[in-house]
């Protein structure tokens, strides 16, 4: 009875990450110029979005790669990827509790994550291009202004 006492303890660590880390994380987005758009997609799937940074967003954890995404008006859609990043806690599986501690991190995702804060840098957008025009005569040889899609 005593040996199952201290028996007991051990099969509550075998998911060591997951206890201690969780499966799911906060990530904060900020950008430069701030209040941007950003969505939060990880293999082709929306996990989350901010209506404007900076902002935060929980997303579970995984081992595939995050890609957030700014856009605003006049400025050019940002774009990064930050792949995920094992966590040391999983090696606690493996010294206390063994492989099943191992196997319940790796599909709760708890042995991975991804950065606090990540930031863009969105470039502010050419301006646009007004129709192109060229001078055409007119019939009493005065130049005159003529979008070039109205010349014949």
């Amino acid at each position: 009875m005593h040996r199952l006492a201290l028996l007991l303890p051990l099969a509550l660590l075998p998911a060591c990450a997951t206890i201690v880390n969780g499966s799911s994380q906060t990530v904060t987005v900020s950008s430069t110029p701030p209040a941007a758009t950003c969505t939060l997609d990880r293999v082709g799937e929306r996990i989350g979005a901010i209506a404007a940074t900076p902002g935060s967003v929980r997303i579970d954890k995984s081992r595939k790669d995050l890609t957030v995404t700014c856009s605003k008006d006049g400025y050019q859609t940002a774009t990064v990827t930050h792949p995920s990043s094992f966590s040391g806690a999983t090696f606690g599986n493996f010294i206390i509790g063994g492989g099943v501690g191992f196997i319940v991190d790796a599909s709760t995702g708890a042995n991975f994550s991804y950065p606090e804060d990540i930031r863009l840098e969105l470039a502010q957008a050419a301006p646009p291009r007004g129709p192109s025009i060229s001078l055409a005569p007119a019939p009493d040889g005065a130049p005159r202004v003529m979008p070039v899609s109205a010349r014949q």
